[in-house]
């Protein structure tokens, strides 16, 4: 492989790495902390003077809040998704495309006969 495609090619995986993993742990970090925080604040009972009638997916005890913060924890765990999408093609890319298996604890390569 010419040495200026190989450069462009690295450079690009990296970039889809750094910004997969860093979307991703923040996405997800975001989303643990309004689980947990609906968790500690919201009522686990429905309390439809204040708007709190739809039950908080993923909140131990059941918590209600409102179809805006159900939507909110729904859309951060979809945003997630194609963020790791973007990590795993960057790794792709850097393993089959450039050929360099570091990142794998253990491989040998094998000799060409």
């Amino acid at each position: 492989m010419n040495p200026r495609t190989a450069q462009k090619w690295r450079t690009l995986s990296r970039v889809l790495r750094v910004i997969g993993a860093v979307g991703f742990t923040a996405t997800f970090a975001f989303l643990m902390f309004l689980t947990a925080y609906y968790s500690a604040k919201r009522p686990h009972t429905p309390q439809p003077e204040r708007g709190w009638t739809v039950v908080l997916t993923w909140t131990h005890p059941p918590s209600y809040g409102t179809a805006q913060e159900e939507n909110r924890q729904q859309w951060l765990l979809w945003w997630a998704f194609p963020l790791f999408g973007l990590l795993a093609l960057g790794e792709a890319i850097k393993i089959y495309k450039l050929d360099d298996h570091s990142g794998i604890a253990g491989f040998k390569r094998r000799p060409l006969s």
